[in-house]
Formats: C-alpha cells, sequence, structure tokens
C-alpha cells in the first residue's frame, strides 16, 4: 500500500477515548500510519486529548473529508455500524461487543493485531494532551468526585460516598488539596477547581503530586498524564476498566473483601440493592494517598 494514512473511528466519554492511545501509539510508531480520528458522536464534545493523531474529526464534520486521501478505517465497538455509512473500507474486524473480563484497553488492541502488529511490539502506554496551568495551581492532591453530577444518574453507584471525610484528613495535615470536574463534583473544604474544560483540567491533574478519584474518565486521563493516582474501584470492574500495562500509575482501592466484587459482570449490577462495595473506609482511602505521595518524594 502507497497510503498509509489511516481514518480511526472511535466515539464515547472521555475514558473510552483516552483507553485508545495505547493502540493508536502502536498503528502510527510500530505500523507506521498517519492517523486521522473521527470521534463520531458530538453528544460527548471530547477536545483533541490524543498527540498521535493529526486531524481531530468530531460528528458530522466527517461529510468534509476526502475519504481517497486514505487506504481505509478502523472502528471500535462504538462506532463499527456508523462507519458502514460511510464511502471507506474498514481494515479491522470490529465483532461482538465489550467483555466485563477483559480490560477495555487490551479490546481496543485488537485493532492493531488485526492490521497485522506483531504481539510483542505492541505499545501500551502513552501520553494525552493538557493545558499548562501557573505554578499557582499546583496542587498536592486533586480529586475528583466522580459521576456525582446531575445527568450520571445510573453511575452513581460507581461514585464513592466519602471524598469529604477523606479531604477533611488532608486538609488537616496541611495538604493543599482540590476539586475537579464539574460544578456539582466540587468537595467542601478543597480548593474549587471544578467547571474547567477538560484540558486545562488534565494541566492542573498534571501539576499535581496525586490524583484521588474513582472509575471515571479522569482516572484514565491521569494515567496518561502520568500521575500517580488512587482509583477507587466501587460499583464496578476493575478487569474491564483497569489494565496493569496502561494504568500502570493507579493503585486500586476497593472492597476485595466481598464476594460479589465483579458485580458489572454479573446481572447483579442490574439487580444489587446495598451497594456494599462503596462502603470503604476513608481512613484506607487518606492511607493510599499518603503512601503514593510520600513514596513520590521518599523513592
Amino acid at each position: 500500500m502507497d497510503c498509509k494514512k489511516l481514518l480511526f473511528c472511535t466515539g464515547e466519554g472521555i475514558g473510552n477515548v483516552i483507553q485508545t492511545i495505547p493502540v493508536i501509539r502502536t498503528l502510527k510508531e510500530v505500523l507506521g500510519f498517519e492517523i486521522d480520528l473521527w470521534h463520531a458522536f458530538s453528544s460527548f464534545p471530547v477536545p483533541k486529548v490524543i498527540p498521535y493523531v493529526n486531524k481531530w474529526i468530531v460528528g458530522g464534520n466527517i461529510r468534509n473529508i476526502n475519504f481517497s486521501e486514505y487506504v481505509g478505517a478502523v472502528t471500535t465497538t462504538w462506532t463499527k455500524t456508523h462507519v458502514k455509512q460511510l464511502p471507506i473500507r474498514v481494515l479491522n474486524d470490529p465483532v461482538g461487543s465489550f467483555s466485563m473480563t477483559r480490560s477495555e484497553v487490551d479490546v481496543y488492541m485488537d485493532i492493531a493485531r488485526d492490521l497485522g502488529a506483531e504481539e510483542e511490539s505492541l505499545i501500551w502506554e502513552g501520553e494525552c494532551l493538557y493545558s499548562n496551568v501557573s505554578d499557582e495551581d499546583k496542587y498536592d492532591i486533586v480529586i475528583h468526585n466522580g459521576y456525582n453530577y446531575k445527568g450520571a444518574d445510573r453511575w452513581q453507584v460507581k461514585s464513592y460516598p466519602y471524598y469529604r471525610e477523606v479531604a477533611e484528613m488532608l486538609l488537616d495535615d496541611g495538604f493543599k488539596v482540590c476539586s475537579v470536574g464539574s460544578d456539582q463534583e466540587y468537595i467542601k473544604g478543597t480548593k474549587n477547581m471544578t467547571g474547567l474544560d477538560l484540558l486545562t483540567t488534565l494541566g492542573v491533574i498534571k501539576k499535581s503530586d496525586v490524583f484521588l478519584g474513582n472509575d471515571s474518565g479522569l482516572y484514565h486521563c491521569a494515567n496518561a498524564l502520568r500521575v500517580p493516582n488512587v482509583a477507587i474501584f466501587t460499583f464496578t470492574s476493575t478487569e474491564k476498566n483497569y489494565d496493569r500495562r496502561f494504568h500502570k500509575y493507579a493503585y486500586i482501592a476497593g472492597r476485595d473483601d466481598l464476594e460479589c466484587r465483579w458485580c458489572q459482570c454479573q446481572p447483579r449490577f442490574e439487580t444489587c440493592e446495598n451497594h456494599e462495595c462503596r462502603e470503604v473506609d476513608p481512613e484506607d482511602i487518606y492511607e493510599s494517598v499518603l503512601g503514593l505521595y510520600w513514596g513520590r518524594y521518599l523513592g
């Protein structure tokens, strides 16, 4: 093939997009493709956050593209039906749906495997873009109270109900702590850095010493930003949403003592009423954050 320009098609939220970084980097640096990315769903307005792609195309702007420039397209599960409507050849096999017992990062990597990448050549990490912030916006700990906002009703079971208690312990110790995310995700007592645009939020996280959050998009971003982070996994699947090769800066906290811990892999995700997995001792989270913070400075 003389043409090595590839259209990478995906959609959904920031966490899903961030987890395509390893496969996109592999397509570029191992297989030698020049990559444009189409984020098909304009209802999830994700700005350009991946440095390994050239053109960032959103929603209906795909109509302005010259498809003859591309050798073909590859697609994630999210956009496999949308790509069928485009005048372009699909080069990978986007069959099936996500498994709750296999990491999403690894599922995406099937795209590179389908295009001929050898297992030993796969690249499992990579960076994301962010906006630089001033030294005044340097925080010891950045907290994201993920899914505590209007419209996240279905996913609020993935949140953690005791961030305020953890924040109070950190503030009592003299740490500089802020909240990021939507306005509704502000944690009382911390510096309010919520409501910022995504790239500025990522700049705040990048400049911090430790990020604390639950399984949400910003947790995935923290790993792409190479910031040590504590990720609280409550009503969610570690096997799907954590990959040791990509989330290498994460410490996963949660109730591993519960037999039902893998609820998102089971019908229990729809039927559970007690959500006992959300009852994680704030003292344990506090200690985990301290361990990462002092580990960063004391080695």
